[in-house]
């Protein structure tokens, strides 16, 4: 028997069991989705950071929480195509705005890493009827200054070079004895970054590690129930206002504290006010 295929006119409560790619034309390009159903509920929707894919995500499976997962490649990763201009964070939002539009989501909870909570806080200020809840990992909410921005600067020379400059970029994303016990994690962000025109990489610094601008008074517009997850020696810190869970590791926490994960997407379900299909306890921050 064919499953059925997702469209406007196809909602994603209904009992569903399969897995399969759909790809949105926004306004950032063509985006591409990996949808796994499953029956009822909230559906959650999955978004990673810079120089990674949705197999950050892709190993939290709907056995984790019991609901439909949704997981974006953002612009110029994955699967996704290249934007092919200058851009800067808003867009993303409208970017994540016109996927759910596109497969008749109209709540959900959103789970992002980095960049991908970027965009989730902001959509979440924008549309807060949208989400029921948020979990914030590994998020950026002040803007680089000082020794810090020029870095960045520094880092956009290097994109001519992407296996020299994602090698780079690994080592300042995990902790030494993450890429020690896995060094596949730097490999496979060289094969990533590699298959991407040097200035796509350079136009992603600019918009979001260079450009995005300050989001602590945007913390204070939260309105949606957010439980935010940042590791031990995160470069981001822990921000302020929120309820917050401190892991093991470095920036990719997904990565570096799975069992850590799991539990704080258990958590977030609980939050949106969902009964998972699993027994679920909440964490302390």
């Amino acid at each position: 028997m064919r499953a059925p295929q997702l469209g406007r006119n196809v909602r994603l409560n209904r009992v569903k069991t399969a897995m399969r790619d759909q790809r949105v034309h926004t306004g950032m390009g063509q985006v591409s989705l990996l949808v796994d159903d499953r029956s009822g509920g909230l559906p959650i929707v999955f978004m990673h950071g810079v120089f990674l894919d949705k197999t950050l995500w892709t190993a939290f499976g709907p056995e984790v929480t019991g609901r439909t997962h949704v997981y974006i490649d953002m612009p110029a990763h994955g699967a996704s195509g290249n934007v092919g201009r200058d851009w800067h964070l808003d867009e993303c939002v409208e970017m994540l705005l016109t996927v759910l539009d596109e497969i008749n989501v109209s709540r959900c909870i959103v789970i992002g890493h980095s960049w991908g909570s970027m965009t989730a806080l902001r959509a979440a200020i924008r549309a807060p009827s949208r989400f029921a809840a948020l979990g914030l990992f590994n998020m950026p909410f002040t803007r680089n200054e000082g020794l810090g921005r020029l870095g960045f600067r520094l880092q956009k020379l290097l994109t001519v070079f992407p296996r020299f400059y994602a090698r780079q970029a690994a080592r300042s994303l995990y902790t030494e004895s993450a890429l020690k016990a896995h060094p596949e994690y730097s490999a496979a962000m060289q094969d990533r970054l590699s298959a991407r025109p040097p200035k796509e990489i350079s136009r992603v610094i600019d918009a979001v590690l260079l450009n995005p601008g300050d989001g602590t008074n945007l913390l204070k517009e939260l309105t949606v129930p957010t439980l935010a997850v940042v590791g031990q020696s995160d470069y981001v810190g822990e921000p302020p206002g929120l309820n917050v869970t401190v892991v093991p590791g470095g920036h990719i926490s997904p990565h570096e504290a799975p069992e850590e994960t799991r539990a704080a997407l258990k958590h977030i379900v609980l939050l949106a006010g969902v009964r998972a299909n699993i027994c679920l306890e909440p964490t302390r921050g």
